[in-house]
């Protein structure tokens, strides 16, 4: 079993009181709530990132990025319970965005977005629990 590293840029925010995340398609997390998010294109900055991602994927633009905060976990079992060696790390902007969310749908490791609301019970990744943390300090 081979070593595998993901990093990105998330955005984190609410929406109604709820947690803007996407259902994944594809990956070690399919079926599982993410952050919107994903990884740099090359030369590509991680705000400029952000703003691509969360436009392609939810169809919003940022207003403002209020903080940073850094992730790094280790994975060890994918969504379908296999085991894995997988390192999840990047970074997550809590962020305001001008507009609702766009039901964007099929877009690249996409299935929907979706407003999480909190203590549901749907699987989520640790960038979500991380986000649903770091938002609560900054209230």
């Amino acid at each position: 079993m081979a070593a595998h590293e993901h990093v990105g840029v998330y955005g984190a925010w609410l929406q109604d009181g709820r947690l803007v995340t996407v259902e994944k398609s594809r990956g070690p997390y399919t079926g599982w709530l993410d952050l919107p998010g994903g990884t740099p294109e090359p030369g590509e900055s991680e705000l400029d990132t952000l703003l691509r991602e969360l436009t392609e994927e939810c169809g919003v633009t940022v207003a403002a990025v209020l903080a940073w905060s850094d992730f790094d976990v280790p994975v060890d079992r994918a969504s379908d319970g296999t085991t894995i060696d997988f390192r999840h790390r990047g970074r997550i902007a809590l962020v305001s965005a001008d507009g609702p969310v766009t039901p964007v749908e099929g877009v690249e490791d996409v299935a929907r977005v979706v407003l999480l609301a909190p203590g549901d019970p749907r699987p989520v990744t640790p960038a979500v629990s991380l986000a649903w943390r770091s938002l609560a300090q900054q209230r």
